[in-house]
């Protein structure tokens, strides 16, 4: 057994935990928002401190991290509006070598959470799994035996979200029209709702409404429920996939969005042809679970 020190540091909020392999039991799990610490190095120095605290106690032998944007072996290339600003050209990998002395990677935060839910998730013992993630936007991750599919900052298809699948005039973070992301990320659910004459605020007044028969809920879940079958199976008809795995905070195991999904997959796909809708298991863990897979193997 290894144990990994593997740190996700988000835009918003940050999650670390020593994590052992095999096994992927955690250890001293540390979650803290991002607040004084908005900018890339802030935000570093504080997951420094946290990594040689962890590490001093443990021993661990390696280290690795995911962020938000594009990524290739260095660090950021390309980042998120208002995800950790000033992070693009710090070599992260040297950042936490000089600090810890142990050898470290840095990855996407989706290519992560994507590997997680394969390895010790819900897409454990899937051959090939697309992992989708819903949130501020659309992330993606395709996973083949382990490891996520190509090299470089594009690995994993991460840009799996930017395909065209309708023409809606709903725009993605990049500002794209009709994109799987600019269709399926979280707030379209309310957006679905209110173009069908309600007044909601959040995704969770929707489900909530929804669950006491309110109409207007309904036909606005069941319209997104449309959109986002249409993105999966265009992701589905690319990747072939045995299993595809649906995470974020609107996707809990028991939301309604998941009613009828499996079989509009079922509709759409070539005939013969099946991949199996789950919802992702590991929640905060996943990424980091991800991580320490990676960097050990």
């Amino acid at each position: 057994m290894t144990e990994v020190f593997a740190i996700d540091l988000g835009g918003t909020r940050c999650k670390s935990a020593v994590v052992e392999v095999p096994g992927w039991r955690t250890h001293d799990e540390w979650n803290w928002e991002v607040r004084g610490e908005r900018t890339g190095p802030m935000a570093l120095k504080v997951a420094l401190e946290r990594a040689e605290k962890m590490i001093s106690s443990h021993g661990c032998t390696s280290a690795a991290l995911c962020v938000p944007g594009l990524v290739d072996e260095r660090g950021v290339i390309v980042s998120l509006p208002g995800k950790l600003e000033g992070i693009v050209g710090l070599d992260l990998p040297a950042e936490f070598e000089s600090a810890t002395g142990l050898r470290a990677i840095v990855l996407n935060d989706a290519v992560a959470y994507g590997v997680g839910e394969t390895v010790a998730g819900a897409a454990k013992g899937a051959g090939s799994a697309v992992v989708v993630t819903i949130g501020t936007g659309v992330g993606v991750c395709v996973v083949r035996d382990g490891r996520p599919v190509g090299r470089g900052m594009l690995a994993g298809g991460i840009l799996g979200g930017q395909i065209p699948v309708s023409g809606s005039s709903f725009t993605d973070t990049s500002g794209r029209t009709g994109t799987i992301e600019a269709d399926c990320l979280a707030d379209r659910i309310v957006d679905q709702a209110n173009l069908h004459g309600g007044t909601f605020a959040t995704v969770v007044d929707v489900y909530r409404a929804a669950a006491e028969g309110d109409g207007v809920a309904v036909s606005g879940i069941d319209a997104y429920r449309r959109a986002l079958a249409r993105g999966l199976v265009a992701l589905a008809h690319a990747h072939t996939p045995d299993v595809i795995v649906l995470g974020g905070g609107p996707m809990t195991r028991d939301n309604p969005v998941f009613t009828g999904l499996q079989e509009l997959l079922d509709e759409s796909l070539w005939p013969g042809y099946r991949a199996e809708v789950r919802s992702a298991s590991l929640g905060d863990k996943a990424a980091l679970i991800g991580l320490a897979h990676l960097v050990a193997g």
